[in-house]
């Protein structure tokens, strides 16, 4: 059994991560922005902020107690590691970011 004293330093945590979430969602919607405006263009270069975002929400996101976030996030991270350093198929890009982006607002809206 835990400690009054480690269950509120958990609980801090968890805040603290609860209310991360909306700079980490605006990171990943610029990149996501950045990627669209590149294929416009002709090209198809990843952002590395893009990488590391999904990629540290990928690792964390169930260790704070979010699975659907972190299941979203897994996806992504993978098709990144897959497809980098191109996309090869945009529109799969954008939806699996895309649900990555609603698994956060649902992380927002319901414990933020």
């Amino acid at each position: 059994m835990l400690s009054e004293k480690a269950l509120r330093l958990i609980a801090e945590q968890r805040r603290r991560y609860i209310d991360s979430m909306p700079v980490k969602r605006k990171a990943i919607a610029d990149c996501m922005a950045q990627v669209n405006a590149a294929s416009r263009n002709g090209t198809t270069d990843l952002c590395d902020k893009l990488f590391q975002q999904v990629h540290r929400l990928a690792g964390s996101a169930g260790s704070y107690g979010f699975e659907n976030l972190g299941s979203a996030a897994s996806a992504a991270d993978r098709y990144l590691i897959a497809n980098a350093p191109r996309v090869t198929d945009l529109p799969e890009l954008m939806g699996l970011l895309q649900t990555l982006l609603d698994e956060i607002d649902v992380v927002v809206r319901d414990y933020g």
